[in-house]
Formats: structure tokens, sequence, C-alpha cells
């Protein structure tokens, strides 16, 4: 419930002061002088000095202020903006660049339409408009994150009221919190226990399987490519450069789990080994900006480092050619006495300075065919084309590569796959998670955390479908959840997200373990028919061609003479449990077929 104090009418205030020929963003050349970018009244902010990604494109750097829309609305639109560009809600951090850009970029549409409805200042938006409007969002299919974004902008008025010249009359969302207004607070069970991941998808394993040998097909052809082009034969920018650079890309972030600003951020000499205690560690050196963290290191397979000095020798022509342009910036400048010249030749010099020794360059074509690093969206660009000539459908994007090496990663610590990305292999399968992190403090720990929510998400993910009224199940413990699938649950939902929380799961490659404590010490492991009556195991239906296989080794270990009797005693004790697995799933065996009734949904 809203504090009433925030839900009255706000009170008479002082008007604020006119921030017309406020400095919004200025760029500071190499004598300390500073040259004004943008000031508060001025139809575009450019924000570009704010932003230390590399891979923002400039078009994601300016905001260009809507000119249909009334001076009122537009002038305490900006008032708000840059009270929390400038010094944040109350508690909380100033607002980044990036963040200011989108809230802008995103107050657009419910802007134009309240113009539309005769609305010229945020004092005079009713109730009836924002839930109208907020009705509309939901007839675009928008998420609640969606819909919070379009009307950030109306309680942002709110908090900032004091600042603006005609503040809304009273708290915008009724009796609730604005999360809550926009559906955010309850809606999903993954939300409240904040572990769960985004939407992302995982890339499929066949996709993954065609996408890597493509990369590798590409970059078994560097040395190749790189003498052609140092022969002048080749041109530095051409498609077959752009191709070793795009699988590049996708190789380095598939094996480091990199976000793509950090990818895009590395730079010459990243790249490093170290032996400690006869295990060989291999890092990659970047900057963490969405968290703060600053310059991070990235654990990876030492292939990784190959394909960073594949991308300095990529990069040589490119970042000499930029090298010459600070050099020719710097003599200009020097030479300048227009101030407004000046500014424009500063802004250019500080960003090729930035980029410089970055490996991931490309060249903009147009008036001054800028050299400059691969943006976010290039990127995505480069990844549908990497996918489009590997012959694949998928459409693949950056993050994709950051969860899909999460996802890998925790797999792998299950036991239910290797980390193996086809011919390498992260060589460090024995060593436990908690290690893995305390070898290098200057890892990322956001990274860790995003494979903790994966670990959360695949467990919650099995316990839903073992608790699916249609998924047969074998085991011990299999066998129990069959069983408890007929007491009535008033919430399953929460129950399989809070037991996910809890339990431990581990692959066998036959089934599953769910052992708590010691269990068998993994002898399962090794002797696969310990695991049908275990009270700790669950075999699903993903298992059920191995256990096939099983049975049928032991069919024909069977028909062999010279086992001895003790040998042959053994083989139809394991052959006849195999075949009870087999049956639990209605299965042929031996050309009869072991059907088990299905329990009713009704009894779920």
């Amino acid at each position: 419930m809203v504090d009433n104090l925030a839900i009255r009418a706000a009170p008479h205030h002082v008007r604020p002061p006119d921030l017309t020929y406020t400095v919004v963003s200025e760029v500071i050349d190499d004598h300390g002088h500073k040259h004004v970018l943008s000031r508060f009244d001025d139809a575009r902010w450019d924000l570009t000095p704010y932003f230390e990604q590399s891979n923002i494109p400039e078009s994601m750097k300016t905001i260009v202020w809507p000119v249909d829309v009334p001076p009122s609305l537009l002038k305490d639109t900006k008032a708000a903006l840059f009270e929390w560009f400038k010094f944040g809600r109350p508690g909380y951090k100033a607002a980044i660049a990036r963040t200011i850009f989108i809230a802008a970029v995103s107050a657009g549409p419910l802007l134009r339409w309240l113009t539309q409805h005769g609305v010229k200042s945020f004092n005079e938006i009713k109730p009836l408009h924002l839930a109208t409007f907020r009705q509309l969002c939901k007839d675009e299919r928008l998420r609640p994150r969606g819909i919070k974004s379009r009307l950030e902008i109306v309680d942002l008025a709110w908090v900032f009221r004091d600042h603006l010249h005609e503040p809304p009359g009273q708290y915008p969302w009724g009796d609730m919190p604005f999360a809550a207004y926009c559906g955010l607070m309850g809606h999903e069970v993954r939300s409240s226990t904040g572990l769960g991941v985004g939407k992302t998808p995982v890339i499929p394993r066949e996709v993954q399987s065609a996408l890597f040998i493509h990369c590798e097909r590409i970059f078994n052809q560097a040395e190749n490519l790189f003498s052609q082009r140092d022969a002048g034969t080749l041109g530095p920018s051409t498609e077959p450069m752009r191709d070793l650079r795009d699988a590049c890309l996708y190789l380095l972030s598939i094996t480091s789990g990199m976000r793509n600003d950090e990818v895009i951020g590395i730079e010459v000499g990243a790249g490093r080994r170290e032996l400690r205690d006869e295990v060989e560690y291999c890092w990659v050196t970047s900057v963490e900006h969405k968290t703060g963290k600053g310059r991070v290191e990235y654990m990876v397979p030492p292939m990784t480092l190959k394909v960073v000095e594949v991308l300095e020798r990529y990069s040589e022509p490119l970042r000499a050619a930029l090298k010459d342009e600070i050099d020719a910036l710097e003599a200009s400048i020097a030479q300048m006495n227009d101030a407004s010249g000046r500014r424009d030749f500063v802004k250019r010099l500080i960003q090729a300075r930035g980029d410089v020794q970055r490996v991931f360059l490309g060249v903009i074509y147009g008036k001054y065919n800028q050299i400059t690093a691969l943006s976010g969206v290039a990127s995505r660009v480069a990844m549908l084309r990497l996918a489009s000539k590997a012959g694949q459908e998928w459409k693949l994007s950056p993050h994709q590569c950051r969860r899909t090496y999460a996802r890998t990663f925790v797999e792998s610590r299950m036991g239910r796959q290797a980390l193996v990305f086809l011919k390498w292999q992260f060589k460090h399968s024995s060593i436990s998670m908690s290690q893995l992190y305390a070898a290098n403090p200057a890892q990322d720990p956001a990274l860790y955390e995003d494979m903790l929510a994966e670990y959360f998400d695949i467990k919650r993910d099995l316990l839903e479908t073992w608790s699916s009224p249609d998924q047969r199940l074998s085991g011990g413990a299999g066998r129990k959840i069959l069983e408890m699938r007929a007491s009535a649950v008033p919430d399953r939902e929460r129950l399989v997200a809070n037991t996910a929380m809890q339990i431990n799961i581990r692959a066998t490659g036959h089934g599953w373990c769910i052992a708590q404590d010691s269990g068998c010490g993994g002898a399962g492991l090794y002797e696969s028919t310990r695991c049908v009556d275990c009270r700790n195991s669950v075999i699903d239906e993903e298992h059920i061609g191995v256990w096939q296989g099983i049975h049928e080794q032991h069919r024909e270990m069977l028909e062999l003479d010279d086992l001895g009797p003790v040998a042959n005693a053994r083989i139809r004790r394991d052959l006849a449990l195999s075949a009870k697995v087999i049956a639990d799933f209605g299965v042929a065996v031996n050309g009869v077929i072991a059907e088990i009734q299905p329990i009713e949904s009704s009894q779920i």
C-alpha cells in the first residue's frame, strides 16, 4: 500500500530554475578546454562522453527530442530525465546514459498519444488517460516490463515534481506501487525466487555444432588470408576478412561467457596464461560495465587465446590507419581557431583514441569512412550473417552465447554433458565451481551468478517434467514421485520452484541422482543397475535408449559360453533389472510390451 502522503495532491512548489542553457554534455581537449556538445534546450542531446562501452552505436548515444509534442510536456520530460541522470531517484544512484536514452525513446509513444488526446502538460494527465494507455499496451501484447518502460516518464515526473514547471497534481498510480500498476509484482514465480534467468534462448546443440564447424573452417584459413592481405591481394575490410572477424566473434563469445560489450572491448594483449599447481589457466581481460566492476578476467580454454591472437593480426592495418587518423586530428586541432570546429574534432579524437587498441574493428562507410569498434547492432548483424552462411535458420544473437555458455558449464558440472566445444575441452573438469571462482579474484562474479541461475532453471525444468502426469519414470525415487503425483498440491508451480532451490541433482548418464548426502558414493556411475531400485535414483524418458542398450549388451553377454556360472548369474540379474526399467516405460522387452497405465490427470 502506498503511503497516504504519496497519494495526496502535490503541494504548491517554488518554480524551478530555468535550465535552458544548462550544459548536458561536453568534451575536454588535451589542454583542458571544455567544448559543449549539448545544452538542455537543444533539439538533440549528444550523450557520447558518458558511454564507456565500445559496442554502442552512434545512433544510440544521441537523444533526438520529438517536435510534435507540446512545449510544456517536452520541457518537463527533459527536466525529469535530466534530474534522474544527474542526481538519481531518492536513495539510488544516478541513471547511466544508456538508461536515459532508452527512457527518452520509450516515452515517445505515450507523449504523442497524450498530445493526440489534448494533454499539454503533466498536470493535465488523468487516471483514465493512464489506464487507457496501459490497456492499449496490453492490446499490443507488451510484457509488464515493456508497459513499465512506456509509463516510466510519468513516474519520473512525479518523483522529480519539485523540478518541473507543471508536474502531476497527484500520485499517478492510485493505491498501488508503480511496478504493480504495470503488472510486474508477483506475476511469475521465477521472479519471486530471485534466481530465474531471462527469456534469451539457449542455442540448440545441433546449431552449436554447425556454427562451430563453420567457424573452425574459416579460422583455419586465417594464415592464408593474412598472407593474401599482406601481399596486397586482399583488402583488410573485404568479405573474407569480415567472415574471419565474424567467426572469431562467435568463438570468443561462446567459449568465454562474456557479454557483447566486453567482447568488443577486448584490446591487444588481452590474453594470458599462468601455471598454478601444475594446472594451466588461460585468461582474457576486458572491462565490465554493467555492474561497474571495471577490469575483469574471464577463464577460457587455450583455443580462445589463439582466437585473440588472430584478431590482433586481423586488426593490425585498421589500428595503424586509426593511429594515422589520430595524428592527423591532433595536428588539425592544434591549428584551429574556431571553437565549434575544434569541438567536433575533439569528440572524434577521443573516440579514436578509445578504439585504437581494440581488436574488433570495422569501417563505417559514408562521408568519412571512419574506423570504429564493432557496435552491438553490427554484432547482431554479424551473428545473423554467420548463422546464415553456416546453413542455419536459427536467429543467432550475441547474448545467446553468454546464456549458452552458462548453461553448458552447469550441465558439465551436473554430469549431463561435458563442456566440450567439439574439439577443445575446458581442462578443469575436476575442479569445483567455487575453486574456479577462487582461482582469480579479478573474475566477473556476475557470470557465476548466471551459472547458478541456470543451475536452478535446469533443476526446475526437470522437476516440472517429472511432475507431469504423462511423464513415465523409473528408479526408486522416480517410482516414489509417481506415487506422490496422486496427492493434491495447492500450488505445484511454487512447490517445484522451492524444491529446485534446495535439492541437488546430478546426472549419471543413465539417470539422475538426487542423493543429498553420500548416497552410494558414486558406485552407480559405474554399475548402472544399482540405480534401478535406489531410493535416490530418477530415470526419465531421456534415458530409455540408454537402458535399451544396456539390456541388449547383457543379452549378448548371456549368449557367450565361456563366462562361467557366477558371471552368468550376475548377467541374468542385471538383465532382469534393465528389463524392469524398460517395462516401466511400456517399451517392448523380448517382443512383449509391459504396459503401465498412466495416472489420470484427475488424480493430480
